[in-house]
């Protein structure tokens, strides 16, 4: 036993920490075994150990590989490792060590050779303990195991932290009850006693709850001063009572049975400013000598930063599960304090980096190619300023390899321990070989479409002759096959023209022949195309005034067309088709409004992708390729204008579009 006068000051108020925890000599906890096993699995050691130094002896919470509970401290390699709370020991082999080459645990059981233990360092800065592994070979440990060492032990002394608030809580609540078991109490007695409680106390009397008395530490929680004595509590704290909290207090004193909530969230003024808070509360009735119940004692502890350690411990063990579940994919985290980037092994590898290499932000935002640099800045920007949809992709050059990945990221901003939205967390996922694919089979419908033209050109003069022939002859069968011969080209030229307009605007080489006009003017032709060729259903056009844009007419004229042509092969026969152009707020407003099937709500976000088609029995014998309002939705967005539908199933769609009104 050591003599505890020769101690000096910083070691005496190390172990007065170390007993505030209530941790010595406690039975095994499942949540300190897990993170002991996870060091060993990170580390690659055989043995790993929560261990607590104590004044004559180091004490393991948890061991994983090694059978004893405790070894004196003067053989212990964390008490060395205390010394330094701000730094990981490592100790590559003990063996040639001058301070361990003679320690009974190196030269016998459990022959230790490799030491590395991270300081369990308390809010005060005393270092408690350490977490370390172990093992019986020299080595060393790689920069990303120092990394999960270290943010291991910082789970340690947040679970052990978590652990103290909850006795203290504990401890705490027993004192209240042995107050609430006296029953019937003197005013004078029990102002004494709420004023030197060092719990947040107050006492309501009356059917208005009248504040009676309420302790330094309640008007503190409050945000209060004592102005507030002898006010009813719903004058007091309204907000409260807004929440019918009064009605509970209320149904205490009139049962006479005793009320008690954990973690209850509740939102005040507090001190000027309205503020959230968690609060572990009780109301006692209080009885005089008769056993009638003539007010109420309100005990409460503030438990807000646990309750949000708690939710900041859940949503970092989400993440976690997060990128182990999900096979392939990388995690990362950006403190958007000080924009440090924290990159996974997974995240570093498709950005071209080994793990032990540092990945700062700057230098991933570098290796995004020059096209989609800007864009991903601002969408980060975006997300962290204003709490955007962060979900974007784009490729990448390699660190070290030079090669070009194409990725999928994702991220969500999150609260930190105080409630600030400062961490923004998310996933990267290869998709090179998705885009690859995309880029193979669009240069295909380039080739083949390119390649289709010239047998349908002949194929549309033999159409012409035949026509011809058929009219001359007055052959009323051979102009017939004539027609239908002439609406399979007619539709064959469409659907090639609908394919080198995917294939151009993919390549930016699609140009607007841009020039002033009046919508009027080409609703007035859509209306009277419609005429001469839809017999099937009654599109209505409605009165157009004049309505000046700067547009292509032909570009605008197709995506009208396409809205006219689709409400007619999705909708009933002898249905009705509204076709409308109004200016809405300095904009060229354009709907098509059907009767028909309408767009299930899970289809509607993509129904403006590239090759998209809404699968269902109503759509089984409609043809199409999918590429009709990918077109219409890129014409839209060239001419600076935005494009969108508005469907219930089985009752109909309503297609719009609008583009600016040009002065």
């Amino acid at each position: 036993m050591s003599n505890h006068s020769s101690l000096s000051t910083a070691e005496v108020a190390r172990l007065a920490a170390l007993q505030s925890y209530h941790i010595l000599d406690t039975a095994t906890d499942e949540d300190f075994e897990q993170l002991t096993e996870l060091a060993s699995v990170i580390c690659e050691t055989p043995i790993s150990l929560i261990s607590f130094v104590d004044e004559d002896r180091q004490w393991f919470k948890s061991s994983r590989g090694l059978d004893v509970q405790q070894t004196s401290r003067e053989q212990s390699f964390c008490a060395h490792a205390i010394l330094k709370p701000d730094e990981l020991m490592q100790v590559e082999d003990a063996r040639r060590d001058e301070r361990f080459k003679d320690n009974p645990l190196v030269t016998g059981q459990p022959n230790i050779v490799f030491y590395a233990g991270v300081p369990l360092v308390d809010e005060e800065g005393h270092a408690l303990g350490s977490l370390c592994v172990i093992d019986r070979h020299s080595r060393q440990l790689t920069p990303a195991q120092q990394k999960g060492l270290q943010l291991l032990a910082k789970q340690v002394m947040e679970k052990l932290q978590l652990r103290k608030r909850l006795i203290d809580m504990q401890n705490s609540s027993d004192r209240t009850m042995r107050i609430h078991q006296l029953l019937v109490v003197s005013e004078q007695e029990l102002r004494e006693i709420v004023n030197h409680l060092p719990e947040p106390t107050g006492v309501y009397v009356g059917e208005e709850l009248i504040i009676r008395y309420a302790n330094p530490s309640m008007l503190s929680i409050m945000g209060k001063d004592v102005a507030v004595i002898g006010m009813p509590y719903h004058l007091a704290l309204p907000e409260l009572a807004a929440e019918d909290f009064p009605t509970l207090m209320r149904r205490v004193m009139q049962t006479g049975v005793a009320y008690e909530q954990r973690q209850a969230r509740i939102s005040f003024v507090h001190n000027g400013t309205f503020k959230e808070f968690y609060f572990d509360y009780r109301l006692t009735p209080l009885r005089n000598e008769q056993g009638q119940v003539w007010g109420l004692l309100n005990t409460a502890v503030d438990v807000t930063q646990a309750v949000k350690a708690q939710f900041k411990a859940k949503r970092a063990e989400d993440m976690f599960r997060l990128a182990v579940s999900t096979a392939g994919m990388g995690d990362w985290h950006l403190d958007s304090r000080n924009n440090l980037l924290y990159a996974s092994p997974r995240t570093k590898e498709l950005f071209g980096y080994l793990p032990e290499d540092e990945m700062p932000l700057d230098a991933a935002i570098s290796q995004i190619t020059d096209e989609y640099r800007d864009l991903v800045s601002k969408a980060i920007k975006a997300a962290v300023d204003e709490g955007r949809a962060y979900d974007l992709e784009y490729p990448i050059i390699g660190h070290r390899d030079g090669e070009l990945r194409w990725v999928k990221a994702t991220g969500k901003l999150y609260p930190d321990e105080l409630g600030n939205m400062t961490d923004f967390l998310g996933t990267l996922l290869d998709i090179t070989e998705r885009k690859l694919e995309e880029q193979r089979r669009e240069d295909f419908i380039g080739i083949v479409s390119h390649e289709l033209r010239s047998p349908l050109t002949s194929l549309n003069g033999y159409v012409q002759m035949l026509e011809l022939t058929a009219s001359k002859s007055a052959n009323t069968k051979l102009a017939d096959i004539a027609i239908k011969a002439r609406r399979q080209v007619i539709r064959m030229e469409a659907l090639i023209a609908g394919f080198l307009d995917v294939a151009r605007m993919k390549e930016g080489k699609i140009a607007l022949n841009e020039r002033a006009l009046d919508m009027a003017d080409l609703v007035r032709i859509a209306e009277e195309e419609s005429l001469a060729t839809i017999t099937s259903h009654h599109v209505i056009f409605h009165p157009v005034a004049y309505t000046p844009v700067y547009a292509d007419r032909d570009k605008i004229e197709q995506v009208i067309v396409n809205f006219i042509n689709n409400a007619v092969k999705y909708s009933a026969k002898n249905s009705t088709i509204h076709v409308a152009c109004i200016t809405r707020n300095g904009m060229a407003h354009v709907s098509v409004v059907d009767e028909g099937m309408g767009i299930p709500v899970k289809d509607q976000p993509h129904i403006f992708n590239r090759f998209y088609r809404v699968e269902g029995k109503h759509t089984l014998k409609i043809k199409g390729f999918g590429i009709g309002l990918y077109i219409c939705k890129e014409i839209i967005e060239r001419h600076k204008g935005q494009i969108g539908v508005e469907s219930v199933e089985g009752k109909g769609s309503a297609f719009w579009f609008q583009i600016p009104i040009h002065p």
